[in-house]
C-alpha cells in the first residue's frame, strides 16, 4: 500500500482516502502538517524561509541568554551554580520550542525541496535529507501520537512559563524588576530603573517571557494546521506527567546546586508544607488548564482557514510519493 506522504494537503471533497468499512475519513500525518501552512495566502516557499528565519533567530537568541544568564543571574563571585540554568523551567520551556523548531524547519525544508529521498542511497548527502524528512506512518506506527504529544508539551511549557513569570513570580518580588519601597514588588522607578541600566538584560527577559511566547501563537496560527489533539484525555494525562516530572528534575537540581527553581519550593521561604503542597497542585494543575487554551487556540484556527480555504491549496513544487 502507498501513501502520500509528501504529497500536498488535501480537503475530505478533494479525495482522502476513507477508512475501510467506514465513512470516517482518514487524516493527513501530522508530520506533513506541520510542513503546510494552512491560509493559502503562505506559499510552501514562504513557510520555509519564514521556518528557517525563527529557527536562527531562536537559536541567535539562545546564546544571549546563556551569557546573560551566566553573567547577571548566576555571576560566579555572588555564589551561585551556572549548573541552575539546567533546572530553570524557563530554560527547559525553551530548549523545547528550539528543538521544535529546528525538526519543523528539517521537515519543511526537505518536503518542499527534496521530496524523493532515495532511502536506500547510502551516500552521505542522501542519508543526511532522509534523517531530515517527515517520517512515513504506518497504520501500526504511534509516531504520530508521539509527535502529538511533544508538539503539546512543548507549547504549553513555553505558555505556562510566561504566565508563571508575569502572574506570580513578578507581583511576588521574585522576577528580575526591582522591588519597590516598603518591600513591594513593582514601583514605577523600579520598572525605570530596570529598563535604564541598558538595554541587553530587558531584551533578554522581554524575549524569554513575552517574545518566545508570540512565536509560540504565531506558530500555532499561521505556520501549521495541524488539528486539535486527539484523543483529549492522553494528552491531559501526559501533560500533567510531564511537568510533575519536571517537579522531580528541580528537585534534583537542589540536590546538585543547592538552589531551588522557584522559591515556592523552597520550605526556608514558604515555612509551612501545606503552602508548598498548594503551589505544587496549582503548578501541576496548570497544565491541562493550559492545555485547554491551547485546544481553544487551534480550534479557532480551524475554524478561521475553513473559511479562508486553506486547507483546500494545492502545491505545485511537492506533489511527489513516498512508497511504503
Amino acid at each position: 500500500m502507498s501513501t502520500e506522504e509528501r504529497a500536498p494537503l488535501l480537503s475530505s471533497r478533494q479525495g482522502l482516502p476513507v477508512a475501510f468499512g467506514s465513512s470516517t475519513v482518514q487524516d493527513h500525518p501530522i508530520f506533513l502538517r506541520v510542513c503546510h501552512s494552512p491560509w493559502s495566502c503562505v506559499s510552501q516557499s514562504a513557510l520555509v524561509y519564514l521556518r528557517g528565519l525563527i529557527f536562527w533567530y531562536l537559536t541567535g537568541l539562545a546564546g544571549m541568554l546563556f551569557r546573560y544568564k551566566f553573567h547577571y543571574e548566576y555571576p560566579q563571585d555572588d555564589g551561585k551554580s551556572n549548573w541552575c540554568i539546567l533546572f530553570e523551567f524557563a530554560s527547559l520551556a525553551y530548549l523545547l520550542l528550539w528543538l521544535y523548531h529546528l525538526i519543523a524547519f528539517c521537515w519543511s525544508f526537505t518536503h518542499l525541496f527534496y521530496p524523493d529521498v532515495d532511502e536506500d542511497d547510502r551516500r552521505w548527502e542522501s542519508v543526511v535529507l532522509s534523517k531530515m524528512s517527515p517520517p512515513l506512518q504506518t497504520p501500526q506506527s504511534r509516531k504520530r501520537f508521539y509527535f502529538s504529544i511533544f508538539y503539546t508539551v512543548v507549547h504549553v511549557f513555553v505558555f505556562m512559563n510566561s504566565l508563571i513569570y508575569w502572574t506570580v513570580l513578578v507581583p511576588q518580588g521574585y522576577g528580575h524588576f526591582p522591588q519597590g519601597e516598603g518591600g513591594e514588588s513593582i514601583s514605577t522607578a523600579s520598572a525605570e530603573e530596570f529598563f535604564g541600566n541598558g538595554w541587553f538584560e530587558p531584551f533578554c527577559i522581554i524575549n524569554l517571557y513575552i517574545g518566545i511566547p508570540l512565536i509560540a501563537l504565531f506558530e500555532i496560527f499561521v505556520l501549521n494546521s495541524i488539528k486539535r489533539q486527539v484523543p483529549v484525555p492522553a494528552h491531559v494525562f501526559a501533560t500533567g506527567f510531564f511537568l510533575s516530572a519536571y517537579l522531580g528534575w528541580a528537585a534534583f537540581g537542589k540536590l546538585f546546586t543547592g538552589l531551588y527553581p522557584f522559591f515556592w519550593m523552597d520550605p526556608e521561604i514558604m515555612e509551612k508544607t501545606e503552602y508548598i503542597a498548594s503551589y505544587v497542585s496549582g503548578f501541576v494543575g496548570l497544565g491541562p488548564t493550559v492545555f485547554a487554551f491551547l485546544y481553544g487556540l487551534i480550534g479557532m484556527r480551524e475554524n478561521l482557514t475553513q473559511k479562508d480555504g486553506g486547507d483546500k491549496k494545492h502545491s505545485a513544487q511537492s506533489s511527489s510519493r513516498l512508497e511504503e
